[in-house]
């Protein structure tokens, strides 16, 4: 077995999500995603020559806290017009606090959506498209951060120019890749998915 050489490493840590993430770049070609929270710790490798060398930034939205924050806030609006709507002194009293309530209920929902939905950078893979790294933004600082996907970006596109394959035997190799990291449960089923939607639009069959 080839022993393994790391030659950088990135430690990144969330403490809205109780949650560590650290990448290895390993024998030049290899890197080991380590995700781990307070139930469970992931792992797995993968070459780098099979990653899209350029990086797409953008919020991660957390559905479950924007549902919240859209129920909460059209249920304000709701009380507040029925409210307007049908003056009674009995049932402003009872009404003013339950709004004030949903108000504030709103607020908490929309600070946590906030923290929830983190800045990512992410690679995907080459072909299908399929996001397969996913860095918080600037973390642990903008410095380590900008070295380390530097770094990435140009061990992706060293690894890519030694592939001496073609595209379909490459586009075979990543499917299988993929279908590994979904029996490792790094990828569902729906990513899976849109990912061989994605290559039955390509120009070439695997």
């Amino acid at each position: 077995m080839t022993e393994k050489n790391i030659n950088s490493r990135l430690v990144q840590k969330s403490r809205t999500k109780s949650e560590t993430r650290k990448f290895e770049v390993f024998n030049d070609k290899f890197i080991q995603v380590t995700t781990s929270n307070l139930v469970e710790e992931k792992s797995f490798n993968i070459n780098l020559g099979l990653l899209e060398p350029w990086p797409v930034r953008h919020r991660k939205i957390s559905i479950a806290w924007l549902s919240a924050v859209l129920y909460f806030a059209i249920s304000t609006v709701i009380y507040i017009f029925y409210l307007t709507t049908n003056i009674d002194s009995d049932l402003l009293g009872r009404l003013v606090p339950l709004i004030s309530i949903f108000i504030l209920l709103t607020l908490a929902s929309l600070i946590m959506f906030y923290y929830r939905s983190p800045n990512v950078t992410e690679f995907r893979s080459r072909y299908a498209g399929c996001v397969l790294i996913s860095f918080l933004y600037n973390k642990p600082s903008s410095d380590m951060f900008e070295k380390f996907i530097d770094e990435m970006r140009g061990r992706i596109l060293m690894a890519s120019q030694n592939i001496k394959m073609d595209k379909r035997r490459m586009l075979v190799i990543e499917l299988r890749e993929l279908d590994r990291l979904k029996k490792e449960g790094i990828l569902n089923t729906l990513h899976l998915k849109h990912a061989h939607h994605r290559v039955s639009n390509l120009n070439f069959a695997p």
